[in-house]
């Protein structure tokens, strides 16, 4: 299945990654045509390998925690405790561009790859480390995950519904990939800069940087007038779910007075836009849950969750419906932008003999999608012949 998205082809990757953060990041430059090698550890390589859910039938085994960030990669085995396998992959290392790694931070520099010896033997490699805290400050040791980071960049502490209630968790690897999206971004920018100067670049990405600089918004809010943001209700933003009257959910939110106009007169409401108990933001948002909820939840009691959204986007107020992961895998609107490829692997076969599907690379480029590669089985390229004759500029 070739890739029409070849934006970056000629572009070597090696990636000594593992779990999800580095993975991600490469499977984006994947996704964009880059040629990604993925070194694994021999016999048993990336551990999410074996992390369910897993599939088996006569075709083997596959992990859907592997398929999602993997598509499109070459694997290969290299043992970096030995003499051998450092030099092999410093001989790879000669003919690359980017060179990934969401180890332990210091593994680079213990297999002679640190920023000194890459500056002196691989000027123009680009190199991206990935970490829980980053390569620097004295948190660079702690081991991390992604709940880790939600937990310490002060996310933890705004999900659920009240502080009487635990911190909650975003349900997926949030950090995890915000650390591959933003390591992306790092090692395009490098790739950028080399055009120019001729040099390879250092990038160092850290989950907890990534995820403090992603909660903007409760920082600024903070910085500004000292409140901290707590779990519950939004105290700075008219925001919130209101149900209709099948059941269903619609998500609302009234940042603006002129929304708030608008929201007023379709619910047929517009008194409530003159009141001035209700004339700001701030006033607005601290009475959402004894009286605009309701007031929402009375318009749309005898309307499905689905008119009751359209009827608030009809009159310019911003209106979705919560949808089901499943509704969103069958979402028209997705599918007319193919968002969800099929998985070239004959393991990802549904019940019904039709391929499995995940999102590719969630970008139009010229109005075209990427179509993933498929997935590597482990140590799949240790024959191939890596000479490049060609190099990027």
């Amino acid at each position: 299945m070739n890739n029409p998205v070849n934006l970056l082809a000629g572009i070597r990757v090696v990636s000594l990654e593992q779990y999800i953060g580095a993975p991600y990041a490469t499977s984006l430059l994947a996704d964009a045509g880059a040629e990604v090698i993925k070194v694994e550890i021999p016999g048993s390589g990336d551990p999410r390998r074996d992390y369910d859910p897993m599939r088996r039938d006569e075709n083997g085994t596959l992990s859907g925690g592997f398929a999602s960030y993997n598509r499109g990669k070459k694997s290969i085995e290299l043992d970096l405790t030995t003499d051998e396998g450092r030099q092999r992959l410093r001989d790879l290392l000669a003919s690359t561009d980017v060179l990934v790694s969401n180890l332990r931070p210091g593994s680079l520099a213990r297999f002679g790859l640190g920023r000194h010896e890459c500056t002196e033997f691989f000027p123009r490699l680009v190199v991206c480390e990935i970490s829980g805290f980053g390569q620097t400050g004295p948190y660079a040791a702690w081991p991390a995950f992604d709940s880790v980071i939600q937990a310490m960049s002060g996310l933890s502490s705004l999900l659920g519904p009240s502080v009487d209630e635990p911190p909650g968790l975003a349900p997926m690897g949030t950090m995890d990939i915000l650390g591959g999206v933003y390591a992306t971004v790092g090692i395009l920018t490098a790739l950028v800069a080399r055009q120019r100067t001729g040099l390879g670049t250092h990038v160092d990405a850290s989950m907890y940087d990534i995820g403090a600089a992603f909660l903007e918004r409760p920082l600024t809010l903070h910085e500004f007038t000292g409140d901290v943001p707590i779990r519950g209700r939004d105290q700075f933003s008219p925001v919130g779910s209101f149900r209709a009257g099948d059941g269903g959910w619609v998500s609302i939110v009234i940042p603006t007075d002129e929304m708030w106009r608008r929201c007023c007169a379709a619910i047929g409401r517009p008194e409530l836009a003159a009141d001035p108990a209700l004339d700001t933001v701030l006033k607005r948002a601290d009475r959402m849950d004894d009286l605009i909820i309701p007031t929402l939840e009375s318009w749309a009691a005898s309307m499905s969750r689905d008119d009751t959204a359209r009827a608030l986007r009809d009159a310019g107020q911003p209106a979705g419906v919560v949808q089901t992961i499943d509704e969103v895998r069958r979402d028209p609107h997705l599918a007319e932008r193919g968002l969800f490829q099929p998985v070239d692997d004959p393991r990802a076969v549904l019940e019904d003999g039709t391929p499995m599907q995940l999102p590719r690379l969630p970008l139009l480029f010229d109005g075209i999608g990427a179509v993933p590669g498929p997935i590597p089985a482990l140590g799949e390229n240790n024959g191939d012949d890596f000479t490049r004759t060609d190099r990027t500029s």
